[in-house]
Order: structure tokens, then C-alpha cells, then sequence
């Protein structure tokens, strides 16, 4: 039996050049803060536009559709449990109207910001006028200064989250929210509305813009925002479009009628 070949030697492999050492990589930097630009400059303040005769009839026209009762200067007197204010009472002279026995009692700031937020809720738009056009901030002023029940409860809520905006401005921007810029309103509105429910920030905001819906239409401009025309005479009686033909069609063929 013939002797098994030896195996070769391996061949060592070379030594491995060193690797050049690889180039560091610039650590990054923080971008450049941006320089802010100047704040946009504020608009014209709100000039109250609505005397106080139309604006508690407003009062009263918006209290009684939002509550669905008979209007907020007689309703609310009767409810057990709570002091009498001292308002009109429930038999006001129409003939020879007296003056409000209460002053309107928002700050001139307060004023302000209610407006800024009424159109923040309602801009203008189209043929429609900003909240502001037609006042909505004197009948805000003058739903909180009411001494009836539900705007004493409301009272509280909106004076309290006007003054918050103004607070949440100064330590956020370091100027007032009626100083602050567009952008800088627009923010804590923002932040307003996403609030969290059962917040009293969520709170405020439902019931402020409530109110600013409310009173927007319950004006003429905003009758003929929504198209509302009203009790309005008819020569003619054309019956339903044809759309409406079409869609109760279907209502019916569902209802195998």
C-alpha cells in the first residue's frame, strides 16, 4: 500500500493593509433659529356698533332659541331655588322703555378679544360679513352683563376664558392677545378648539361659539346666509322640485310603498 501524499502547505495569506481611516462624518448641528419676522400689526380695535335697546332684544331673541322657552328676561325668574335678579321683571314696560338698570360690564380688552374670537368662528365670507359687522361682540357683552340665571352661569365661563386667552398670550408671545400677531391669535385658537373635552378651555370654547352662531343668525345677514326667507307671501303654490319628487321616489320604493 503506497504511502497518502502529504498535503501542500497552505499559501499564508497576506497580511490585510491597514485600512485608511475613514473620513468623520460632521456632526449635525442644530438649524439656525429663524429670525422672527415683525408681528403682523393689529387690526382696528372693535368700535361697539349696537345700541343697548336692539342689543337686550337680541339678547332676548337668541335666549329664547337657544333654550327653546319663552325668552331669557321672563323664563329664568321663575325657577325654584335661585335668587330674583333685578332686571326687567316679567312685565316690562313696552309702551316707554326704561334704560337697562345694569351696565354692560366687559373690560374694553375683554371686548377685543371676544371679537377677535366672534371672527375667528365667523369671517367674512363671500357676500357674508364677519361676526363683528354686525355686532356680535356688543350682544356677547351684553348676554354676560344680563342678571338673569343662565347668563349669570354663562358669565363666568366667558369672562374667565377671555382673560385666559390674554394670560395664554402674555406668557406665550410676551404681548397681549390683541397686540399679538395674526398668526400668534390664530395659535392659541387653534389650541382653543382642540382642547380636551370636559376642560373648562372646552367648555368656554362651546359655549363662546354658541353664542356667536346664535346671535350671527338670528340677524337678517344671516337669514340670507342660510337662504332663511321667512313667512313670506306666495301667489302661487308650484309644489315640490323635482329633486324632492325623486328623493321621496326612493323613500318609498325602500318602504315597498
Amino acid at each position: 500500500m503506497s504511502p497518502s501524499k502529504s498535503k501542500a502547505p497552505s499559501k499564508s495569506k497576506a497580511p490585510s493593509k491597514p485600512k485608511a481611516p475613514s473620513k468623520s462624518k460632521p456632526l449635525k448641528t442644530e438649524p439656525a433659529p429663524r429670525v422672527a419676522a415683525p408681528p403682523d400689526p393689529p387690526g382696528e380695535p372693535y368700535v361697539e356698533k349696537v345700541d343697548r335697546r336692539s342689543a337686550l332684544a337680541w339678547v332676548g331673541v337668541v335666549g329664547a332659541a337657544l333654550a327653546g322657552g319663552a325668552g331669557v328676561v321672563v323664563y329664568g325668574e321663575y325657577r325654584e331655588g335661585r335668587p330674583k335678579p333685578k332686571g326687567y321683571g316679567t312685565d316690562p314696560k313696552l309702551t316707554t322703555p326704561e334704560k337697562a338698570p345694569w351696565p354692560r360690564i366687559m373690560t374694553a380688552a375683554q371686548l377685543q378679544v371676544a371679537a377677535v374670537f366672534a371672527d375667528y368662528v365667523l369671517p367674512a365670507s363671500g357676500t357674508a360679513p364677519a361676526a363683528t359687522a354686525l355686532g356680535v361682540p356688543d350682544f356677547l357683552n351684553e348676554w354676560v352683563s344680563a342678571p338673569y340665571p343662565d347668563q349669570m352661569k354663562d358669565r363666568a365661563i366667558i369672562l374667565d376664558g377671555l382673560e385666559a386667552l390674554r394670560s395664554n398670550s402674555q406668557r406665550r408671545w410676551g404681548t397681549d392677545f390683541t397686540a399679538a400677531s395674526a398668526g400668534q391669535r390664530l395659535a392659541l385658537l387653534q389650541a382653543l378648539a382642540q382642547a380636551k373635552p370636559k376642560t373648562t378651555a372646552h367648555t368656554f370654547f362651546r359655549r363662546m361659539r354658541a353664542l356667536v352662531v346664535g346671535a350671527y343668525y338670528t340677524t337678517p345677514a344671516g337669514f340670507r346666509d342660510i337662504g332663511y326667507i321667512g313667512n313670506v307671501p306666495r301667489t302661487s303654490d308650484p309644489g315640490p322640485s323635482e329633486e324632492v319628487k325623486a328623493h321621496l321616489d326612493r323613500a318609498f320604493q325602500k318602504l315597498r310603498l
